[in-house]
């Protein structure tokens, strides 16, 4: 008898912890769907433009590591994100190491 008491005990618990795991899930989900279409949209927000140059300087990376993926010819990739990387390194003095060609400022 007291060990009904424990098995029923144990088997309450487990079916609240299941539940509020079930609610939160569906909670979740519903929320998710009314925010991931809005926030999927193009320029949801204005970004600065230190922030713009770092974006793109990422979609380039991106670019290039798809070309090189699927074996297409990557100079032109390449150049560009040497190119953007030179900018951000411009723009960002104190990200410079001691091994950059230009010294460090």
């Amino acid at each position: 008898m007291e060990c009904s008491y424990a098995v029923m005990s144990l088997a309450a618990l487990g079916v609240l912890t299941l539940g509020s795991a079930i609610v939160f899930a569906v909670m979740t989900i519903s929320a998710l769907r009314r925010e991931l279409p809005a926030m999927a949209g193009p320029h949801v927000f204005a970004l600065p433009g230190d922030a713009v140059l770092t974006w793109q300087v990422g979609e380039l990376m991106f670019d290039l590591a798809g070309r090189m993926q699927k074996g297409e010819p990557i100079e032109g990739a390449l150049l560009e994100v040497s190119r953007a990387l030179h900018r951000v390194a411009e723009r960002f003095p104190q990200l410079r190491g001691k091994s950059w060609p230009h010294g460090t400022t």
